[in-house]
């Protein structure tokens, strides 16, 4: 490699390495959810931060491709830890001495980064609940639940709050589909008959009208959210409960707004993120045609959709990976770095639950003894005349 070469290289390096003195003590400044701003946590001092909206592009799938390989001049070259615990990797400075991972929390002394090439971000969200607020959020929450233990709100002990930006994708695409199948209408018939006593009674009973139907469906699909992280794999419940994000506040990407947080790399890459968007579309797509056939029950609809003009967003955004802990056991919970959405778990209560069943078996007694009355008073014989 010639001189010039390197040197262009170890710049590049350089740069990726982002470091914002503190003008008043050169301690290095932080992002600050609460004022938006980057913070001195020394010396109090600020710098203002100007969001921009002007790089926020979709890039089209389908310049994506050059000869079947992803197009060079969408990569670039990033830092990254590997967690050798947990496997999650994560943006970081060479210099930090030491890591800690925030899905499992796992500390080790960084060894020297691993460089690969990868699609930087468009944009990114920026935290707007500080550590303060996402813990305000946990006590609301934690005490929410009818179910739970009455002293879980107070027994309950933060071990773990951790704020991270996650990868993920956002998928744009017009869909066209069409459908058939047939749809079945009820409608109710008279039917009479004698009782046990001989007496003559009539009931009403129900029947399905089917009628075969076809159509066609569009919708243009924009930015449908796709996680590109498997750290989260065993909470995916959770993480799908606290995707409630206001996308119109993406900003163009500026690294200084990960100062002083963690952001995890991709690891589920963009052909299978579109694989999943293309399904979550489509899954749309059929309960829009169902719609679209009505009735009040159907059968047989079947439903082909194609995609048109599809493009995609890689974005970073903000989440508190947390834990606490009640009564010796660890449970995990997420809370939204935007809205303060949480999910997670909690335990439950063991006499409210067996409460819970007692109520639901006397009703169901109650239900079955009402139906057995009403079905003492009277049967049909085989004699029974039809009338529309």
């Amino acid at each position: 490699m010639d001189p010039s070469t390197e040197a262009t290289l170890r710049e590049l390096r350089e740069q990726d390495l982002l470091r914002a003195p503190c003008p008043g003590c050169g301690s290095q400044l932080t992002f600050r959810p609460d004022t938006q701003q980057l913070g001195c946590a020394h010396c109090g001092a600020t710098e203002a931060l100007t969001f921009t909206h002007d790089r926020l592009e979709e890039n089209r799938l389908d310049d994506l491709l050059i000869d079947n390989e992803l197009n060079p001049g969408m990569l670039r070259e990033q830092q990254l830890f590997s967690c050798p615990s947990c496997g999650a990797r994560t943006r970081v400075a060479a210099d930090h001495p030491t890591l800690s991972c925030g899905f499992c929390g796992n500390r080790a002394i960084n060894p020297e980064a691993q460089r690969t090439r990868l699609i930087e971000p468009a944009g990114v969200l920026p935290f707007r609940l500080d550590r303060n607020a996402a813990t305000a959020c946990f006590r609301k929450w934690i005490g929410s639940s009818w179910l739970a233990p009455n002293d879980l709100a107070a027994g309950a002990v933060l071990d773990n709050l951790h704020g991270i930006y996650l990868p993920f994708w956002t998928f744009d695409a017009q869909a066209y589909s069409s459908w058939s199948g047939e749809r079945g209408d009820y409608y109710y018939v008279t039917v009479e008959g004698t009782d046990s006593q001989g007496r003559r009674v009539t009931r009403q009973e129900q029947r399905t009208r089917w009628t075969y139907c076809t159509g066609t469906h569009e919708f243009f699909y924009d930015d449908v959210l796709t996680l590109a992280s498997r750290s989260l794999a065993q909470q995916q419940k959770h993480v799908d409960a606290v995707l409630n994000y206001n996308l119109a506040e993406v900003v163009d990407y500026d690294a200084r707004v990960l100062l002083g947080w963690e952001a995890e790399v991709y690891g589920i890459d963009l052909q299978e993120g579109l694989g999943q968007a293309r399904s979550v579309i489509k899954d749309r797509e059929h309960d829009a045609c169902a719609q679209r056939l009505g009735g009040d029950t159907q059968r047989g609809l079947q439903v082909s959709t194609s995609l048109s003009d599809e493009s995609f967003k890689h974005l970073l955004l903000p989440l508190w990976l947390c834990a606490y802990v009640y009564r010796g056991q660890v449970h995990h919970f997420l809370i939204n770095g935007q809205t303060g959405t949480v999910s997670g778990s909690r335990p439950l209560s063991a006499w409210k639950v067996a409460l819970l069943v007692v109520l639901g078996l006397l009703v169901l007694a109650g239900a079955l003894y009402l139906w057995s009355e009403s079905n003492s008073h009277g049967h049909f014989r085989a004699e029974v005349r039809y009338r529309p």
